[in-house]
Formats: C-alpha cells, structure tokens, sequence
C-alpha cells in the first residue's frame, strides 16, 4: 500500500483557538455606528438638495416658457385686433363723406337735389344773432338765475 506523503501546504504556526478576540465596549461601538448613519444621511441629502434645486428650476423655466406662449399669443391677438380697427376706421371714412352719403340718398332714397322754387331764405338781424350768442356764452349760474327771475 502506498503512504500518503503528508505536504504542508498550510503554515505551521499555530492559533490558540481558545483565544477570543478582545470587544471593544458598546459605546464606542454606538458612536462609530451614530457617525456612519450621519455620514450617510449626509451623502444622501447632499444629491437630494441638488435634485429639488434643479427641478426648481425647471419648474420655473417651465412657468416662463408658459408666460411667453401666452404673450406670443396675446400679441398675434393685438395684431389681429389692429387690423380690424384699420379696416372699421377705413369703412367708417367711406360711410362719413358727404359724396357717399348723396349717393345713398339719391339711389337708396331716392331723394334728389332742391329746384330754385323749393328754397325758402329767411332773413336773420345783426342783433339777433349777437343776443344768441349772448346767451350762449352766460354761465350756467346766470342761466339759472335768469330763468327764476322770468318766473315772477
């Protein structure tokens, strides 16, 4: 039969099993235990802060991009707006001259230009005219009391 040779792979020292290591008391324990959780709510928080600043600031990029859609949309608006005052103002220019207005009445109305015969002068005096604009140009308080001491 053959022997086996015996190798030593391992090293030869040898471990006092029955040695227990040495513990170091529970308080230092909880300290280290206390930092490490700190440190790690501190990295964690660290990323987190920058993640809510940079969504609000997109937040806010995203309310001014809103607020210039709607000033784009209210300027197209305005613009809109102004060339329908332009065309109203041109119609209403058409409507007010006095060649369009004869040219209504004549076809629409059927109405026609006076004869000599159909005219009726009246004959106005100097005074007349200047006690009119007398009377026009009293204040109203005047006016009022005019008109009161005509009642008695």
């Amino acid at each position: 039969m053959l022997v086996a040779r015996e190798l030593k792979y391992y090293p030869t020292e040898e471990v006092d099993i029955q040695k227990k290591p040495k513990r170091k008391p529970k308080k230092v324990q909880q300290k280290k235990k206390r930092n490490n959780s700190l440190a790690k709510l501190m990295i964690l928080s660290i990323p987190l802060f920058f993640l809510g600043i940079a969504l609000l600031i997109l937040f806010r990029y995203a309310n001014i991009t809103a607020v210039r859609q709607e000033i784009t949309k209210l300027e197209r608006e305005k613009a809109e707006l102004e060339v329908l005052k332009q065309d109203l103002i041109g119609d209403l220019e058409g409507i007010k001259s006095s060649t369009k207005i004869a040219e209504d009445a004549i076809t629409k109305l059927g109405m026609n230009y006076p004869d000599e015969g159909q005219i009726v002068y009246i004959a106005v005096n100097q005074s007349t005219i200047d006690d009119l604009e007398n009377t026009n140009k009293q204040s109203p308080l005047k006016k009022i009391f005019s008109i009161v001491a005509n009642l008695f």
